[in-house]
């Protein structure tokens, strides 16, 4: 009886850590270069508005990396999180140069908008160092190309075993085109897609899907809230004097998918990326896991359909609301 009573409390106890485990929330690492299009600013204040999600560090990465770490910095400060690690990350692909010229976003920046001195710290390293202090497993959002989550895994490889799963904006698989993430740093791309740590790629066949309309920019507008607002300027000087232009949400959908997984149908594979034709490179081959020859690992899931009204709900509710809490 006593050995039936300890196994009962055992697993009355296994179940309920585990009950506990699934509501603790998400430690992620978000990637970004924020700055050029506008769904990385949307994306940073979707992950920092999700109590689904515990933001353990934001990296920049691709070109003026130093100006999209104040525009981090600056949006981080608005919903009251500098206490989130900031890391400043690659300003160039692995193999092709930088580009030059200033997005309009940078605009909002001021001679007050600096970066404290531990934001410079490479973003590398900082991705390295926060996944093996963590006593959990950390789930990697790179929402632009792939050039730090490459050095990151090239430069330590034991961090794939504190990898819980990497969701990335990028690729377009069954879409004739390359899409611009994968394509600015293909090598990186090649890297992380052969790396084996379990991804999933919401690409271009679901994002976009995911487009807002004018009702949506004006349910941000009248939101009446500091974050909100800066939202919405980014928004107009993303727009450039094209009022009807209105974002897609590419990056948010990753960021979404990182918390709640049903917003996507997906296919299990095996990703391959063009790096050696000048015509083609960066696009994205899908073989579906059965199609893989004998022995072959499949470590993608590719987002094949999206609940884009439900996804789209979800985004402005949040991003229209008071930062919250920690």
């Amino acid at each position: 009886m006593r050995c039936l009573l300890s196994l009962l409390l055992v697993g009355l106890f296994l179940i309920f850590r585990a009950e506990v485990r699934a509501q603790q929330p998400i430690p992620i690492i978000l990637d970004t270069d924020i700055g050029d299009d506008i769904d990385d600013a949307l994306a940073l204040a979707l992950a920092l508005q999700s109590p689904e999600l515990d933001v353990r560090a934001v990296t920049t990465v691709s070109d003026d990396t130093e100006s999209r770490s104040r525009l981090a910095w600056k949006e981080l400060g608005l919903y009251g999180r500098h206490d989130v690690a900031l890391g400043t990350g690659a300003p160039e692909p692995l193999l092709d140069p930088m580009h030059t010229g200033r997005a309009p976003q940078f605009s909002v920046l001021t001679g007050a908008d600096t970066i404290p001195p531990a934001a410079r710290r490479r973003a590398f390293e900082l991705i390295i160092d926060t996944l093996l202090e963590s006593p959990r497993k950390i789930t990697l959002v790179p929402i632009g190309p792939l050039t730090n989550i490459a050095l990151a895994l090239k430069g330590e490889p034991r961090i794939k075993d504190k990898i819980e799963r990497i969701v990335l904006m990028g690729g377009a698989f069954h879409l004739l085109t390359a899409e611009y993430n994968i394509q600015r740093d293909r090598i990186a791309a090649d890297i992380v897609f052969r790396s084996g740590v379990p991804i999933t790629a919401v690409g271009l066949d679901v994002t976009l899907q995911c487009k807002l309309e004018a009702t949506d920019l004006e349910r941000l507008r009248k939101a009446e809230n500091p974050a909100s607002r800066f939202l919405v300027r980014l928004i107009e000087l993303w727009q450039n004097g094209h009022p009807d232009q209105y974002p897609i949400l590419h990056d948010p959908l990753a960021v979404a998918v990182a918390m709640n997984p049903s917003l996507v149908e997906t296919q299990l594979g095996s990703v391959q990326v063009e790096t050696a034709s000048e015509l083609t490179h960066g696009m994205t081959l899908f073989t579906p896991a059965e199609r893989l020859p004998a022995g072959a690992h499949a470590s993608t899931l590719i987002a094949r359909q999206v609940d884009a009204p439900r996804f789209i709900q979800m985004f402005l509710a949040r991003s229209s609301s008071l930062p919250r809490s920690k």
